[in-house]
């Protein structure tokens, strides 16, 4: 198994020149404050193992210390050495082969591996708990176990990409030849189809324009065929069209004429409607005549009726406006009159108010002068109680400080005895130790004798049998009857030959016998030496479980005096200063207390609860009663100065001209006008309801003639409308629709000669369509075929098609290959990702023994593939889901989560024979009761699976109380302490003994 014997240090950051770090086998302990240069040390093996720093990125030659120009690492392993360098041009070199320990390993995966399963530094965005899922899960696909899957599937998706491009390829070129094919096909039966259709004795193409021009000459049609196509010389096209063109028109009036026609039929039904509807829109007019003039006569009575009425209703209005005057003054003259009597009212009560105030202050003057002189004496009184009962509470504090200087003594007396206990337990932990180690060395003699006493007797054993399976082949193989021995040729007789043989096989060797009597020997006496060395393992345990209670004991005492030291009372560092600090207090309590009574005697005498309560009564009495005899007043005046205010109101105006009995009969007479004029209006407007009955009667007649008179103008519209569509002028007529039907059936028979005939040319216009058709398609065929004949440029075509096919065949296979490949392959990495995931019960049980919250011992890793990329991430439960760790942990409980999930990646998944545990102080965030079940933790891994750690940690106390679990232990470990110097950093080693001060 390889380990890291030392590492030297030339020039990286803060470090001198050669500086040399001896590593143990075990664990080594790099103690330094922060900022020295930790994280150096193990960012120099990350650069000594792999030529790079992962935090510097390119930047390499950052690492250099000023006014140096080159920096160097060198790696001492148990079979090699192996150096890197880096000049200040950012160039590196390395020296030694390291296959060996890290074995078919690309150099390129080895940062991330180192980060899985040896190192913790102190890059948190880098570690799997806190990486994102694509960082996390590319780290774990650099495990030996995915490795290379990984980088098939991520090859293959290239390889199908291109097998996908040329087997598209490859099927366009096939469809490009099939196409070829059918293209081919259709020209050879279009020349065929057009040859069989141009057969027959055909007119010039002249000669059919000719036709053709005469029958739109004789239809009027000829406006209507595009111009030019039947002058000059005619193409097989321009026939065509105007053919087509000629055919449509004529077809399209026949249909017309014959529409025409059967619409005829139906005119003498629509010329009786006409006559009828015309005879009534006369009546309708008459009548119309007669109802308007009704409606009028009705509507001019109505005009002079409502005018009679607007005349009423303002000789009303008037008539309300004067009466609303009159009463006004009436209302000025009553207010003017109750006003005055209001103010002499008001006059009379704030006399009375303001004798009532003068009294009530009087009162008041005197029982507040009382009870104020009551409540000073009381105060003075209070005052001086309060301050004897401040002084009855120090004497009861000072008692208590009695009490506590007793306890202060016993605790110092007991801290004493323990402290003298732990160092006799410490002197026999030690001795035990060095029998305990004794016992181990002997055992170790005991486990190499019995190795050998069983090795020399399996190696006799061996021979033995091999000679007894060689006698028992002769002796099997031997005739009866033969009396001379195989080996030595003897004659010995038959019967005592057979003798001699079973004789040889009954035979044990006597070296056998004693090499086994020396192995049960041995096996005794290494398992008394097995049994001796438990023994004293457990007394020395039993001893550290002792001495561990009597420093919790001695811790606990200890706060127990720094209870004491800062208590209130006592306040002092040591226990005579606090008793005299006591003393003193206690002193001064007599001469305060007498000070205090001599005070009280010379004050007045206390007035009795009674006498304070009756007089403070009438005091609160008296200032109530004041109060109200002021808001009495206060209300009293404002009442007189609102009386006044309302009768300045009422006369500002001018003085009345009339009396209040001229108002009053003036009020009647109007009263009386208005109600005569308001039975003239009931009466104007019972008689306008009338004529506004009779008006809307009659306006609902008007209305209803001239909707009729519109309805039957409507339909007279339509009756001329139809007779026009019909393509007759004037009104409608039956001697006009007799001639037009006469002049329709005579031009009718004429347009179907034409169309008949137009018949019979449209097939000789075919024929030499397809005359044309068949000549094109050979000349098509001719310019496909080259030089080549039809029969033999069809094989060529079917050919390429079978060669085009066959690629593409080929193509798919392949494709198919690749896809059942990478399905495997996919399949595979899922099994190799569940694989890695069986991780997580080791690391939940790590968990548990090192993170307090039970909620992240169930910390999950969760890694899986996603669009061919490889993802990874952690997540612990919180309530009904499953939450990213890093969303919820402390700096402290993410520290723990990685270092756990590295033992157990360390252990799950090795991949290289170097088992090492590279800690970057993974436990500056821990207390000390923290901290120790890590190194509990460390202590189980360097012990039961052999993993070298080198841990870095800026806590001396921490430091050396792992060093001392481990020494205890019997572990070989190793302190080293990086100091600072002119020269730059170097690292001492230092041995420590625990002592107690």
């Amino acid at each position: 198994m390889s380990k890291l014997n030392s590492i030297t240090l030339s020039n990286l950051r803060k470090f001198g020149s050669d500086v040399t770090i001896e590593l143990s086998p075990g664990a080594t302990i790099l103690l330094a404050p922060n900022g020295t240069g930790k994280t150096t040390v193990f960012e120099a093996i990350e650069f000594g193992l792999t030529g790079k720093i992962a935090r510097l990125r390119d930047d390499i030659a950052h690492i250099i210390r000023d006014d140096q120009t080159a920096a160097a690492v060198r790696l001492n392993f148990s079979e090699l050495t192996a150096t890197s360098r880096v000049t200040a041009a950012g160039k590196v070199s390395q020296d030694g082969d390291l296959s060996s320990v890290f074995p078919n390993v690309s150099a390129s995966d080895i940062p991330f591996l180192l980060r899985l399963t040896h190192l913790l530094d102190q890059r948190e965005n880098g570690w799997i708990v806190n990486a994102e899922e694509k960082e996390a899960g590319s780290q774990l696909a650099k495990l030996p176990i995915s490795r290379d899957g990984s980088k098939a599937r991520a090859n293959l998706a290239a390889v199908r990409r291109s097998l996908t491009e040329q087997k598209a390829r490859a099927e366009e070129v096939l469809m490009g030849h099939e196409a070829d094919l059918n293209k081919w096909n259709r020209l050879l039966e279009e020349r065929d189809i057009a040859a069989a259709g141009a057969v027959g004795a055909l007119r010039p193409r002249d000669r059919i324009a000719d036709i053709l021009s005469d029958a739109a000459n004789q239809t009027q049609s000829l406006s209507q065929i595009p111009p030019g196509l039947l002058t000059g010389p005619v193409s097989q096209e321009e026939l065509t069209i105007a053919h087509s063109a000629l055919s449509e028109i004529l077809k399209g009036k026949v249909e017309r004429a014959r529409t025409q026609i059967s619409n005829l039929a139906l005119v003498n039904d629509l010329v009786e409607s006409y006559v009828a509807a015309r005879e009534q829109l006369e009546k309708l007019n008459a009548d119309f005549t007669v109802v308007s003039e009704t409606f009028d006569r009705h509507t001019t009575t109505r005009a002079q009726s409502s005018a009679a009425l607007q005349e009423h209703k303002a000789s009303i209005h008037s008539a309300q406006q004067e009466l609303a005057s009159i009463a006004q003054q009436l209302e000025r003259l009553i207010g003017e009159t109750t006003a005055k009597q209001e103010i002499d009212h008001r006059n009379d009560a704030l006399t009375s108010a303001i004798a009532a105030l003068r009294e009530a202050e009087k009162g008041s003057r005197v029982l507040r002068e009382q009870h104020e002189y009551n409540q000073r004496v009381r105060n003075q009184h209070a005052q001086i109680d309060a301050q004897l009962q401040g002084i009855s509470q120090t004497e009861q504090r000072l008692d208590a400080g009695r009490l506590m200087l007793a306890d202060w003594q016993a605790t110092e007396q007991r801290i004493s005895e323990v402290v003298q206990q732990i160092t006799a337990l410490e002197v026999l932990i030690d001795k035990q130790s060095i029998d305990r180690d004794a016992e181990r060395s002997s055992y170790e003699t005991c486990k190499v004798a019995e190795a050998t006493a069983r090795s020399h007797y399996e190696m006799l054993s061996s021979s033995a049998d091999a000679i007894r399976q060689a006698v028992a082949a002769i002796a099997q193989h031997l005739p009866a009857d033969q009396d001379k021995c195989p080996l030595c040729l003897e004659p010995h007789g038959a019967a005592k030959l057979q003798f001699r043989v079973a004789q040889a096989l009954e035979a044990i060797n006597p070296s056998l016998t004693s090499a086994e009597q020396q192995l049960r020997a041995a096996v005794e006496a290494l398992t008394a030496s097995e049994v001796a060395v438990e023994k004293a393992q457990q007394a020395i345990d039993l001893s550290r479980g002792e001495l561990g209670v009597l420093e919790s004991s001695r811790q606990e005492l200890g706060r127990q005096v720094s209870q004491f030291r800062t208590d209130p009372i006592l306040a002092s560092d040591s226990l005579p200063l606090a008793r005299e600090a006591l003393r003193q207090q206690l002193d001064s309590i007599a001469p305060a207390k007498k000070r205090l009574a001599d005070q009280r005697a010379a004050l007045d005498v206390l007035p009795t609860p009674e006498a304070f309560e009756q007089t403070e009564r009438a005091f609160n009495s008296a200032q109530h009663m004041l109060d109200l005899a002021r808001v009495q007043q206060s209300q009293a005046a404002t009442r007189l100065d609102q009386a006044v205010a309302a009768l300045a109101a009422l006369t500002s105006g001018e003085p009345l001209a009339r009396t209040l009995e001229q108002l009053t009969a003036a009020k009647a007479q109007l009263e009386q006008h208005i109600s005569d004029l308001n039975g003239k209006v009931g009466t104007v407007q019972s008689s306008l309801d009338t004529q506004q009955h009779q008006l809307l009667e009659s306006s609902a007649v008007v209305q209803g003639i001239e909707e009729e008179i519109r309805r039957v103008q409507t339909l007279l519209l339509q009756f001329r409308a139809s007779w026009q569509e019909l393509e007759l002028t004037g009104d409608p007529l039956a001697e006009a629709a007799q001639a037009r039907e006469a002049t329709l059936r005579a031009t009718l028979t004429l347009l179907e000669g034409y169309v008949s005939t137009l018949e019979g040319i449209g097939v000789e216009i075919s024929a030499w369509a397809k005359l044309n058709e068949s000549q094109l398609a050979q000349r098509l065929i001719d310019a496909q075929r080259l030089d080549r004949s039809e029969e033999a440029f069809e094989a060529f075509l079917n050919d390429s098609i079978n060669a085009a096919r066959s690629s593409f065949l080929r193509l798919t296979l392949i494709s198919d290959a690749m896809d059942l490949l990478d399905g495997s392959l996919k399949k595979e990495i899922e099994n190799v990702q569940k694989h890695v995931g069986k991780v997580v019960p080791r690391w939940q049980a790590l968990l548990k023994r090192v993170v307090r919250e039970s909620r992240f011992h169930e910390a999950n890793l969760k890694f899986f593939s996603s669009y061919n990329k490889d993802r990874a991430g952690v997540s612990v439960p919180l309530g009904d889901k499953a939450v990213p760790v890093h969303d919820i942990a402390s700096e402290a409980q993410l520290t723990d989560l990685q270092l756990t999930f590295l033992l157990s990646m360390a252990m799950s998944h090795p991949w290289s024979p170097w088992k090492a545990l590279l800690l970057d102080d993974p436990t500056q965030h821990h207390d000390l009761v923290h901290a120790s079940a890590v190194f509990d933790l460390l202590r189980d891994y360097i012990v039961d699976h052999g993993f070298q750690v080198v841990i870095a940690t800026h806590d001396a106390l921490q430091a050396r109380y792992f060093l001392r679990k481990l020494q205890n232990d019997g572990i070989e470990a190793k302190i080293w302490t990086l100091v600072p110097t002119e020269n730059g950093v170097t690292a001492q080693e230092g041995g420590w003994k625990p002592r107690i001060q």
